[in-house]
């Protein structure tokens, strides 16, 4: 193939990647974070349906599904637990990717661990990933988000099959076969944001990955240059594959990009995008609903565009929505998981919501992003905040401690600290299905 090619400069540079001992520290968290986000999720009815539909299709029982006690295909082994780990919008984000990396590139590489590699080239393959996915979706810039495509799927699903590419040892051509493969299965629309079409999106892109590599392994062919040109992807999706290059392209040194700006890691379960506001709101308190007059929320250039729902019904639909989470933080009640499941929103919590507008300014660096919540009282007084540095974004980033909590808090049962001490030494296994192994096993306990 052309060797010139941005398909083939792409995977080329990918696969020269400078890993670092501090790349493989951040990847084990990330891991850390998933399956604390995975667990968590395990019960969700979704779960439940994709379980169901995987029995009535069959299939030979290869690869884990987390915290569950039975094996499916590799492919549904993606679908499952890339939902799973999505389910609650708990799972980690990357403010380059616009989206959620881990959900949809590690239960791709967590469905491969069959094929016998080490713990290292697991979390190898997972930086390969995330910085694959970054570079991505800054190639495809914040209109291909805007105009409605979900970058978890669109850009994730390239992202987890050149993971599972590096950690099956492709050649650079191998990749650019399965990255074309990959590349025509590219979908998910952002109107599904608040119901379960939106973690299906995660593994959907997983499960795709897992496709692309199979019908490569069994010699499918595809065209090898499938970013490239005016049929390429990044001239469907985006704009251009000239524009692109730069992006892919990129010389970034020995920075990786789980590692800066790094992960983005939640404690709550709700859309990163209200977490500005979140910030804001912490800082003003509760005011009580009669002193109310109007509550106003200023978003820099289109940053609220994941939180599609200004008036939810249940609590499913409000993790995408600013004004249920400022009512919850206003009215006092605070933050409860369980206010964020498929349950109907109270009266109260509505009342609240009826008082709430939005507005934009775009008078400002593309690189500055904040959101003012204006709360005008009916004396007249207004009370005024600015969140710009939320909990777990790249400058006020969640500790180790903080994620070691939340994974403690969550995975249950007696064999959840082993399952933790795998991971910590992960890059020290000589096979990564012992870690599967556990995953599985959890399940029976």
């Amino acid at each position: 193939m052309d060797k010139e090619t941005v398909t083939y400069s792409f995977v080329k540079k990918l696969w020269e990647t400078p890993f670092s001992e501090e790349g493989l520290e951040k990847a084990k968290y990330g891991l850390v974070d998933y399956i604390a986000s995975s667990y968590a999720g395990k019960e969700d009815t979704g779960v439940t349906k994709l379980i169901r539909m995987a029995r009535l299709e069959g299939g030979h029982p290869l690869a884990p599904v987390l915290f569950h006690p039975m094996k499916v295909s590799p492919s549904q082994s993606a679908l499952i637990n890339g939902f799973m780990g999505h389910a609650l919008d708990y799972d980690d984000v990357h403010i380059e990717v616009r989206g959620h990396p881990s959900s949809v590139i590690l239960p791709a590489l967590l469905a491969l661990c069959d094929a016998g590699m080490t713990g290292r080239r697991l979390l190898e393959a997972y930086i390969i990933g995330v910085e694959a996915m970054a570079r991505i979706a800054q190639a495809l810039s914040s209109e291909h988000y805007e105009k409605g495509f979900h970058n978890t799927s669109t850009a994730g699903v390239l992202a987890a099959t050149l993971a599972g590419a590096y950690f099956k040892s492709y050649t650079v051509e191998e990749a650019c076969s399965a990255l074309g493969l990959a590349a025509t299965q590219a979908s998910g629309l952002r109107v599904h944001f608040g119901t379960e079409t939106k973690p299906l999106h995660a593994g959907l892109a997983a499960s795709s990955a897992v496709r692309s590599l199979l019908l490569t392994d069994a010699d499918f062919q595809s065209n090898q240059t499938s970013l490239d040109g005016k049929l390429g992807f990044f001239n469907v999706f985006g704009q251009g594959w000239n524009h692109a290059r730069q992006w892919l392209l990129q010389d970034n040194g020995h920075t990786l990009r789980i590692v800066t700006p790094g992960l983005w890691f939640k404690l709550y379960p709700f859309c990163s995008g209200a977490y500005y506001g979140l910030d804001a709101l912490e800082k003003i308190g509760p005011i009580p609903f009669p002193q109310i007059r109007d509550i106003e929320f200023i978003f820099t250039h289109n940053s609220d565009a994941a939180l599609i729902n200004q008036r939810p019904d249940n609590g499913e639909e409000g993790r995408f929505s600013i004004e249920y989470i400022a009512a919850l933080i206003l009215s006092g009640q605070g933050l409860n998981p369980d206010d964020f499941q498929r349950v109907p929103i109270r009266e109260e919590i509505r009342a609240y919501m009826q008082k709430m507008k939005r507005s934009r300014v775009f008078e400002v660096p593309d690189n500055v992003k904040y959101t003012q919540v204006i709360v005008t009282l009916k004396n007249g007084e207004k009370v005024s905040e600015i969140g710009d540095c939320p909990k777990g974004s790249p400058d006020h980033p969640v500790t180790e401690a903080e994620l070691l909590d939340k994974f403690n808090r969550i995975v249950k049962g007696p064999r959840a600290s082993d399952i933790l001490e795998i991971i910590l030494s992960l890059d020290e296994l000589e096979d990564a299905r012992e870690l599967t192994r556990h995953l599985s096993e959890a399940a029976y306990e």
